[in-house]
């Protein structure tokens, strides 16, 4: 008799568990569906991006509903690794406008550095990489209040003949994490005190990392907050551009940042990158023929706790004829586009004045 109701227990468990597998399915399948619609309805640039960071979130999901379809409920999934030419900025950008709201929520600054040296060309596993970097994400926006989580990408180069390693950082500056707690941490079901979840984060996140042959390590510097690093060798393309081509246009630009902090090197880097002429505000000044931007952080309010950018176009008297905003997160694919409507009604307004 008990023998009957174990196995009667588990048919009906496999059963809940094929079924909510189903209509997992079909809802993931159907805001898919959706976002197809939305696209096709005419939108900006930046909302095409944005839709852009929806559809790789569903895409994701899909591909741990096809993991948990094929091995079940046992918990002894294998880690595959599927590896592919992507362009990594955009993933990372991708990732980091899925946790903008909950950064937002926190009142948290969520910043993004990229390495002016990293080429955008990389080979590697998206989906298994943005699972690593979603779980540290949000390990670090649930532990931090009012402060900072950056998210810092560079390369390390060995062996011209093979790809270069890449270096991933998630850093905070919430309360750090206790020594004993971490000997433990990437263990499954371990929490720190007063931590929530099931404590399974971290442990997901070894096993992908040792699949894919990369490491993973953690610090908690003395002044506060934790920081992960993940090292994932052979990723980066060897030869290939750091940056895309500038237009013509951004290379006419003098940006003068009235900037500190990490927003300051996040903001630098993305210039570069993007082939604008930089310097700290009361550097040098700028080359003849060129635009001058000011680019400051805007005052922060409870509804956008920030980093936004202020960006003020300056002529040679020091006047400020146009003024944008650009909200948080700040990224390369909202900065260049900015920058260049900014220098393109410069260019027009020079050659009305010469008329």
């Amino acid at each position: 008799m008990k023998g009957q109701k174990n196995r009667k227990s588990k048919t009906t468990t496999a059963r809940a568990v094929a079924e909510l597998d189903h209509e997992i399915g079909n809802v993931v399948n159907g805001l898919l569906g959706m976002a197809r619609l939305v696209r096709d309805s005419g939108l900006t640039a930046e909302q095409e991006y944005w839709l852009k960071a929806i559809e790789q979130s569903g895409r994701q999901l899909g591909r741990l509903i096809e993991a948990f379809r094929q091995h079940g409920a046992s918990g002894d999934w294998p880690v595959i690794v599927q590896r592919t030419r992507l362009d990594g900025v955009d993933l990372l950008e991708q990732i980091l406008i899925s946790h903008a709201p909950a950064a937002r929520a926190g009142g948290n600054q969520l910043l993004l550095s990229v390495s002016q040296r990293l080429s955008r060309s990389w080979r590697a596993d998206p989906c298994l990489l943005r699972q690593v970097l979603d779980n540290l994400l949000s390990n670090a926006i649930k532990f931090t209040r009012g402060g900072s989580v950056v998210l810092e990408a560079a390369v390390q180069r060995g062996d011209p003949a093979a790809r270069g390693t890449l270096v991933l950082t998630v850093s905070d500056s919430g309360p750090g994490i206790d020594e004993e707690v971490g000997l433990r941490m990437f263990e499954a079901y371990q929490r720190g005190p007063g931590a929530s979840g099931r404590g399974l984060g971290l442990s997901i996140c070894r096993n992908i990392v040792l699949a894919m042959g990369a490491e993973i390590t953690w610090s908690s510097p003395g002044q506060g907050g934790a920081c992960f690093e993940l090292r994932l060798p052979d990723v980066v393309e060897q030869g290939a551009k750091a940056s895309l081509p500038a237009p013509r246009l951004l290379r006419s630009l003098h940006c003068r940042l009235r900037l500190t902090g990490a927003l300051l090197g996040s903001v630098a880097a993305m210039l570069s990158r993007l082939g604008v002429r930089w310097s700290l505000e009361g550097a040098a000044g700028a080359r003849l023929g060129e635009t001058h931007i000011l680019i400051e952080q805007a005052p922060a309010g409870p509804a956008n706790p920030g980093p936004n950018l202020l960006l003020r176009a300056v002529d040679p008297a020091g006047a400020t004829p146009g003024v944008r905003r650009l909200r948080a997160p700040i990224l390369e694919c909202t900065l260049g586009p900015k920058l260049l409507q900014m220098a393109l009604e410069s260019v027009s307004a020079a050659d009305a004045g010469q008329d």
